[in-house]
Parts: C-alpha cells; structure tokens; sequence
C-alpha cells in the first residue's frame, strides 16, 4: 500500500537560522519552529496557504489562545507543547494526514476515486507576471509528474486559490483566496512569526467570531467534503475550507519511487450569498463598494499595493476593515505584552485573475510600525502624504497626455508614469519609518522626493525624444502644462505647500 504521511514525511521546504534549506515534516516544524527561520513554498499562494495549515492545526490542538494572557505564556516559554498537547494531537490524528490513505487522504475525497482522469495533475506554476499559466491541468500523453511533497503543497494552495468555472462534475464557485492580499507578519523565525499571526480564539468571547469548539472542525476531522452550500463553523473550519473535492491517484515504479500525474478535481463546499467574509476573515483587508458589500482589497498590475496602505492599516467603521490580525497585535501592545515602538515586517501574498483566467501572483513586503495601529492622527499623515503622490501622478500625467496629443501619440508610449510610481515604492519604507519619529521631517522628505520625482520623471522623458523642432515644440507646451498645473494644486492645497517652502518654478509661477 502506498503512503505519505505529512506529519512524519519531509514535505514542507524551511530556511533554517543558519541558511541551508531544508524539507521538514509537519511534526519538525511545529515542534522545532524556532529554529527555523522562515517557511517557503513553491511561489506566493503556496507559502501563505501552508502557514494558514500550520495555524489551524495548532488553534485546533491547543483551543488557544484564548487570552493576551494565554498568548503571552506561549510567546514566553516559545513553545506550543505544553504537556505535550500538540505532539498527542498529531498523534491522535496521524492517519487523516496521510496523502494516499485509501478512505479519507488528506485534504482529498477517496470516494470519487472512479472519476480520476489520466494524467490530470494540478500544478501550481509561475513562469512571468503575465502569464495565464499558472495551474495547469495537464492531459498530454506524457504528462509531468510530481514528488509527493510538491503533490501535498499544491494541494494545500489549491483548495485556497483555484478559479471558478467548469470542473469535472459542472461549475464552482472561485476559491476564498483568490483575488485577495493576504496579510502574514513576520517574526525572527517561524515560531515568532506563526505566533504573530495567531490570533485570539475563544469560543467565549466569540473571537475572532462567534464559533463553537465542538463543531469548528479543520478538513481532516470532518466527514467528507460534499459538493454543495455551507457557512463556515468557526475560524479553523475556514483556515482549512475545502472548495474542491480532489484525488490524487499515486503510482510507484519499480524502484519504490512514488509520483503522481493522475487526479480529479470536482466542486466542494460552496459559500451560500449570505456569507459574510468580512466578519470572519482574519488576514485580509475589506472595502465596501456602493453596490455589492465588502469587498477583499487584493492586487492590481497597474496600482501598487503600498498605494492602498490606509485601507491596510486603517479601520473604518462601515467604510474599510484592516486584517483582524492588525486588530490582534494592537491589542497586545496595549496590553504591554509587544512593544509599541517595534516594527515587524508585514508580508501580502495573492494570486489575481480576471474572468476566469489566472493573471500573476504577488508578494510585497512593508516594515510596520505598531505605532499605526492606535494613533489616527499618525495615518491621517500617511495619508496625506500618499494623496500627494497621488495628486503629483496626476499633474504629471496631464503632462504626458499633452506631450503625446502635440507629437500625435499615444501617452501609455512614455514611461514617465511608470518610472514615477516604481521610484516612490522604493522610498515608501523610509516615509512608513520616519512618520512615527518626526512627522515634520518625514513629511518634507517625502514631498521634496516626490515632487523632484515628477520633475524628473518628466524631464527624462523629454530627454528621450530626439530633438526635432517639433518634439522640441511639444516638449515646451507640456512642460508649461506641468509647471502650471504644479502650481494650481500646491496653492488650492496649503496642506501640501507647507511641506514645500520652495515650490517656486520656472519664471516664478506658483
């Protein structure tokens, strides 16, 4: 009989304190978690899916943490296995993590075994930003095969990320991750940074939403996945959710080697219309939309995710949501258990897509200072100084477009815009760290750079033309256009010219 037990077997890929890479089984990991450094996965949508498994496994085992004071004693003694709680879990539930059990392998369905197509292997690829590629339903005549390690993460990353549309048994609705930013912070190493993201869980105080223990089952304790509607039944039911009923068929050749090529994959549980993500996620951030409700803010090709950071680190009431993890971690500064004035990297994974067809995926990474999340005053600064950035791309912009209408061109020709926007993301970091030490200095520093960046962004592509009498006659409009214009909204807003003493230009228009 073929087996790969997760909880025994090396399948999950950790960068240790000291650098080499190394597979560890689920057992190592949580119980040897400081010693790593961080958990990678196979592109963005695997890394972020494997933590959300780590941290269901331990809410489920631990029933915790139901208190600051609960977290703080796990955070101190940097350890989950207290009185050996968790390695007894693991134990007790060994056989529902292995990946080819014949009557329920793990985060799959043994019962629709007879559907199994030939050489129907999810994968999880990532070859450009633009490429649609991304899981790929193979059916050649010799399709590839994957290890049993890879076949695991995928599967893991599968049931959060796949497209709606047509599977083997009608349509689905798309995964509960895809489309979305998804919020981890990191720590030193795995365990700080598991224990980050490790949210309150009471059934009590009905945190991070009102659940009962008893029925808030992860995957592998449940009956078999069904294809039809459900609400969640607590946060560990929707960390481990199973949108789609999946079977992987194994082969071993004459070596002993296992591979697989061969699977099924078939609606799951679906979200009925009155779900309400919003009030139970945990790591994404939500808007709402005029029309359809709250909305998970996810990433774009053509906007920066760090231009969106209010709706990241601000709550709203009725208006936007931050991720309740945010939530979390304020609460316990207040508490005293972290230090107020320590910044943590904050990591957002996504996979994007548009009707159907699966886009790119993404990762970007800010240091946040735990000063954002108590002091409105503080991001009503950042957003000020994002607005002025905003505002500059559009004085810019206008520019451009009367470059490109002068030289009867297309303005998306220049790249003007894009070296603007990509030269702010660099410096964004230095504004996020400089705010909370001295506003006035960390706002000036930012203005000056984004107005001198505009102007350069402007200038250069103007160098770029080749200097004939009528670009040069074209240059000379937009540039007054742009001076103009600068001028118009830096007067319109003293807010924005008290950080820009010297906004004087070109023959002393203001």
């Amino acid at each position: 009989m073929i087996s790969f037990n997760l909880i025994e077997e090396k399948w999950l890929p950790c960068v240790m304190l000291d650098n080499p890479l190394k597979d560890l089984s689920l057992r190592e990991v949580l119980t040897n978690a400081t010693e790593i450094r961080e958990l990678v996965g196979d592109s963005p949508p695997v890394t972020i899916a494997l933590h959300r498994l780590l941290l269901a496994i331990l809410h489920r085992a631990l029933n915790a943490p139901q208190s600051y004071e609960d977290w703080e004693n796990y955070w101190r003694a940097k350890s989950w296995n207290e009185e050996g709680k968790l390695v007894k879990y693991l134990d007790d539930w060994k056989q529902r993590f292995d990946l080819f059990d014949e009557k329920r392998p793990f985060y799959q369905v043994g019962s629709v075994k007879d559907s199994v197509q030939d050489g129907a292997i999810i994968q999880l690829y990532f070859q450009g930003k633009n490429n649609a590629t991304l899981f790929e339903h193979s059916t050649i005549e010799e399709p590839n095969a994957v290890s049993p390690a890879e076949a695991a993460r995928f599967l893991v990353a599968f049931q959060g990320f796949d497209f709606g549309g047509i599977k083997a048994d009608g349509s689905a609705q798309t995964a509960p991750l895809l489309q979305s930013a998804i919020a981890l912070i990191r720590g030193k190493n795995l365990f700080e940074t598991l224990m980050l993201n490790f949210h309150a869980y009471s059934e009590t105080d009905e945190m991070p939403f009102r659940f009962n223990f008893k029925n808030d089952l992860p995957a592998w304790e449940r009956e078999e996945t069904e294809s039809k509607e459900r609400q969640t039944q607590g946060y560990v039911d929707l960390l481990t959710w199973q949108a789609r009923r999946i079977l992987l068929q194994p082969e071993q050749n004459e070596n002993g080697d296992i591979s697989v090529k061969d699977s099924v994959i078939m609606k799951g549980f679906q979200f009925p219309k009155s779900y309400q993500r919003d009030k139970q996620e945990t790591m994404m951030a939500f808007r709402k939309s005029k029309t359809e409700g709250f909305y998970s803010l996810g990433f774009n090709e053509n906007k920066a995710l760090w231009r969106d950071s209010i709706s990241l680190f601000q709550t709203v009431k009725d208006e936007q949501y931050r991720p309740k993890t945010l939530d979390w971690l304020n609460e316990l500064a207040y508490e005293g258990v972290l230090q107020r004035t320590k910044e943590y990297p904050i990591e957002f994974y996504g996979l994007a897509a548009d009707k159907g067809k699966l886009l790119f995926w993404q990762q970007d990474r800010f240091n946040l200072p735990l000063a954002y999340l108590n002091d409105n005053e503080l991001l009503n600064d950042l957003k000020q100084a994002i607005q002025f950035a905003e505002e500059i791309s559009g004085v810019l912009r206008f520019a451009v477009k009367i470059l490109a209408e002068q030289l009867e061109s297309d303005a998306n020709s220049f790249p003007a815009m894009a070296v603007y926007w990509a030269s702010l993301e660099n410096r964004f970091q230095e504004l996020l760290s400089d705010l909370p030490n001295n506003k006035e200095a960390g706002m000036q520093k930012w203005f000056g750079f984004v107005d001198k960046t505009a102007k350069r962004a402007f200038e250069d592509t103007a160098n770029s033309l080749s200097g004939s009498a009528n670009e040069q006659k074209a240059i000379v409009e937009a540039e007054s256009t742009f001076y103009k214009t600068r001028a118009k909204l830096l007067k319109t807003n003293s807010e924005y010219a008290q950080f820009l003493p010297n906004y004087k230009t070109k023959g002393g228009v203001e």
